[in-house]
Formats: C-alpha cells, sequence, structure tokens
C-alpha cells in the first residue's frame, strides 16, 4: 500500500488547513484532527497508509505523554512521529515523550518538508 497520508493532530484549524496545503501541493493526502482521542480511530483505520504523523505537545484532553504513547502503539515503526509545538525546549519535550523528531513552532516549509518526507534531493 501507499503511504501517502499524514495525519495532523492539533486544536488550530487554521494551522492544519495550512500544513495540509502543503502537503497536498507535494502529493500526500492529510488526515486532520482536533485532538489525540480523536486520531486515535483514524490511526487504526489508516495505520498501513500513514507516512507521518505530526502532533502538538499543548491540546485539549488526553496529556501529551498519554497520546505518544497511544500513537506509537498504532503506528509502523517506519512511520515518522513528528511533534510539533512553540514550546522553548521542543526537543527535550520530544526526548521525553520517547519520539525522535520535532518541529519547533513557527518552522518554514523546508523545514515541515524534511519532517514529512526527509531532505530534499540537492538540484543538479
Amino acid at each position: 500500500m501507499l503511504r501517502n497520508r499524514v495525519l495532523v493532530i492539533d486544536d488550530d484549524p487554521d494551522f492544519r488547513e495550512l500544513v495540509a496545503l502543503s502537503l497536498t501541493g507535494w502529493g500526500l493526502h492529510c488526515l486532520q484532527v482536533a485532538d489525540c482521542a480523536g486520531a486515535l480511530p483514524l490511526l487504526e483505520r489508516e495505520r498501513d497508509g500513514l507516512r507521518a504523523v505530526l502532533c502538538d505537545y499543548f491540546m485539549p484532553g488526553l496529556s501529551p505523554s498519554v497520546c505518544a504513547k497511544a500513537i506509537l502503539a498504532r503506528v509502523d515503526p517506519a512511520v515518522r512521529v513528528v511533534l510539533v509545538s512553540a514550546a522553548v525546549d521542543v526537543s527535550a519535550l520530544a526526548a521525553e515523550l520517547g519520539l525522535a523528531r520535532f518541529l519547533p513552532k513557527p518552522f518554514d516549509l523546508d523545514q515541515l518538508h524534511d519532517a514529512v518526507l526527509g531532505p530534499r534531493e540537492p538540484s543538479a
């Protein structure tokens, strides 16, 4: 199955839409939810098609640690799980949650691309 879906979990609808526009432009399909509890059924249903999950740290509902554990338990190890946050030390938060990838807000499109798809190939 083609892994062309990215799940964006963030309580800010404007942020989700901005990310979705970028992902769509790169040929990916974006799934959007406002909180971790809403994401769990999608993770089960979309498991085989997921390329990445972008998850905000500060959201209503489940704690960040419970959310991260639930995501990691439901996705293939090859799926990029990326913590997204405006916190001062997002790398430390990601490490506490057991996540290898993080994306500090605000970020540019190259950083988003690298987080979801990996670094771009240099132009010849």
